[in-house]
């Protein structure tokens, strides 16, 4: 977002912690928002009334009046305002409780990085903006409709009109024969351009009038039979017919689908009446409309494919660095991530190859929850983990008295992700005969529970993983073809580390701040990050995980080659070292240069970040903003 958008956006802060409100202040104020604060509840929602805010960040645990109090007594603006929740790692229910009453999103404390915060603010402006997008579109297809329907009932009026002409012209047919003459001209040349049905009808159903382009589609002249029978194919009278209210005298305007050529009409049916007032026969004007009907239906299909996509794109927002709860930016992850997102918009079979350690059961869990399926269960099975005499009761369950020690029934893992995904690790170790089985199971087969002598169907996605060649089990002829051909729909192959190795800081400051480090935030120097780099992790993600926790625990990795601090012993490694311009520089000069080398070298080892290196220096983030400002750092 440009800093003349955010401009335009104003952001309400409420929260009872003075240097929490001042921090976030600073740091959107920095980036180009108008930001307003509130101490508490009550002074929040007046606020809330007053500055009419863009995005609210909202603390949940305050004096006088708590966050979620705060959040009831604005859920009618949710929709208009979102609110983003900031609230403590250890009170994440209450983030949870937040979310169900309708925050957009929450952030929890202590904020590590504002950039994940002004994110999150960016996103909720986003959403609230496509909101209103889809309102404005919605308007629009209404008022197309409105305008389109507007234009059909002026073409019936017009032909109301018309009829109501024709009928005073047969009044002057009484009168005189030329009248009439011209009168039958008039109406002769209008039915024949006529591009829909007309005809009549007495009380019994008759067909004495069909215009020839009626005539032409029904395939002849059927004057003098059942209208219902002959124009629609029906035995009884047409259920939109009014023709009660025609014989009553009045005019009837009506809509429907005939079954019989798979076409949609509008129909207008008008009395006729005799010399002396009476009703003598009923008049059909039937216009085609299938086109329109078919715009119609079009239209609200694109709206509701638009809205689905929309939804997709928000509960799938992307960061710079991360795609949901996967970490990472570089190239071969970003073909992981559009994979991912082809994934999820498909309900076919997937399968996720790579190395142990590289995260394909989140990547399994990731296309879930993105897919039509997220709301259901997500169960995994770990195939080489369970015993080849236990596996089938695993996978299909059993009934009591099945075997001894069944003494209750049990729902295998199918039951357990009816609806939803059943996420296979390693399946490549199944055995021949569960391959059969479960071929049989997603194909429709269904599957019967041990004990059991009735078929049960189970609706599952499969999301396949393996560190395997499978194609070399097919050959050796440990993994059947066509259960390989079932499952193998849409591959996605995971990275090793050691071909993304530009992700890793970004992994090791996730996992810093991911491990529990009570109030200080543990710091991983960027020169163990670059000797991190230089290593091939033959354990990829999982290893670095552990490497991370363990250098955080003990403060030592033995496996990297790290470069050996200084030897200067009065000068620590890793410190500034500082040299005077000249014999005569003051005190005050020499001071301020040692500062901004100071500052400069803490900036550096915490990977410039601002508020991290404002409490190792122990001032505030807008004191340490001033100090780089002035040294044009």
């Amino acid at each position: 977002m440009s800093a003349e958008i955010a401009l335009q956006n104003c952001v309400l802060v409420i929260d009872d912690e003075d240097i929490v409100r001042d921090s976030i202040s600073t740091y959107l104020e920095d980036s180009g928002f108008v930001v307003h604060q509130a101490k508490d509840g009550k002074e929040g929602l007046e606020r809330f009334r007053q500055v009419d805010p863009n995005v609210v960040l909202l603390d949940l645990r305050m004096p006088r009046m708590d966050g979620l109090e705060v959040l009831a007594s604005i859920a009618e603006e949710l929709d208009q305002v979102p609110v983003i929740v900031v609230t403590g790692a250890g009170v994440l229910q209450d983030a949870v409780a937040a979310l169900r009453l309708g925050a957009f999103d929450f952030v929890t404390k202590p904020i590590v990085d504002m950039a994940v915060l002004e994110h999150a603010v960016n996103r909720a402006l986003e959403r609230t903006r496509l909101i209103e997008e889809n309102r404005r579109y919605q308007a629009h297809l209404e008022d197309e409709i409105r305008a389109r329907t507007q234009d059909l009932r002026w073409r019936t009026e017009q032909l109301l009109a018309a009829n109501a002409e024709l009928e005073k012209e047969m009044a002057i047919r009484e009168k005189t024969a030329s009248a009439l003459k011209q009168s039958e001209a008039r109406l002769a040349e209008v039915v024949s351009i006529f591009e829909g049905f007309i005809y009549t009808c007495d009380s019994e159903f008759c067909l004495d009038f069909v215009n020839r382009k009626l005539a032409d589609h029904v395939g002849g002249d059927v004057a003098g039979k059942v209208c219902h029978h002959v124009l629609y194919g029906l035995d009884q009278p047409c259920p939109w017919c009014r023709y009660s209210d025609v014989f009553g005298g009045q005019t009837a305007h009506t809509e429907f689908y005939n079954e019989k050529d798979g076409r949609w009409y509008d129909a207008v049916q008008s009395p006729m009446f005799g010399s002396e007032g009476q009703v003598r026969n009923l008049q059909a004007v039937v216009l085609d409309i299938s086109e329109r009907k078919a715009t119609e239906d079009w239209l609200r299909q694109r709206e509701a494919q638009l809205s689905e996509k929309n939804r997709r794109l928000k509960s799938s927002m992307r960061t710079a660095s991360r795609f949901g709860h996967i970490i990472g930016k570089s190239r071969p992850m970003q073909e992981v991530y559009e994979n991912i997102l082809k994934a999820a918009e498909s309900n076919a079979h997937v399968i996720i190859y790579g190395e142990s350690g590289t995260g394909k059961e989140l990547v399994a869990k990731t296309i879930h929850d993105l897919s039509d399926r997220g709301s259901k269960k997500f169960v995994t099975v770990h195939c080489g983990a369970i015993p080849d005499n236990l596996i089938e009761s695993e996978f299909f369950g059993y009934r009591k008295g099945a075997f001894t020690g069944a003494d209750q029934d049990k729902p295998g893992y199918l039951d357990a992700a009816d609806g939803g995904t059943l996420f296979m690790d390693e399946v490549g170790e199944l055995n021949l005969t569960m391959q059969v089985k479960l071929l049989r199971a997603i194909e429709g087969g269904g599957f019967t529970p041990i004990g059991s002598s009735v078929v049960q169907q189970a609706d599952i996605r499969i999301v396949a993983a393996t560190n395997r060649n499978l194609r070399s089990s097919l050959e050796s002829g440990r993994f059947r073809k066509d259960f390989y051909y079932r499952i193998h729909i849409l591959p996605i192959y995971l990275p090793c580390l050691k071909s993304r190795k530009e992700d890793i800081p970004l992994l090791v400051n996730h996992f810093v701040s991911d491990f529990h480090h009570g109030d200080k935030l543990p710091v991983v120097p960027q020169r163990i990050i670059a000797a991190m780099q230089r290593y091939d992790w033959p354990g990829n993600v999982r290893e670095l995980q552990n490497s991370v926790h363990r250098y955080i625990t003990l403060g030592e990795i033995d496996f990297l080659d790290l470069p050996q601090p200084s030897d200067t012993p009065d000068i620590p490694p890793g410190r500034p070292r500082f040299q005077p311009d000249g014999p005569s520089e003051a005190l005050s000069d020499a001071v301020s240069a040692f500062e901004k080398a100071f500052i400069e070298h803490q900036l550096k080892e915490n990977q410039w970040h601002r508020s991290r290196v404002a409490e190792l220096l122990g001032i505030d983030r807008r004191t340490l903003f001033r100090k780089m400002k002035a040294y044009g750092l």
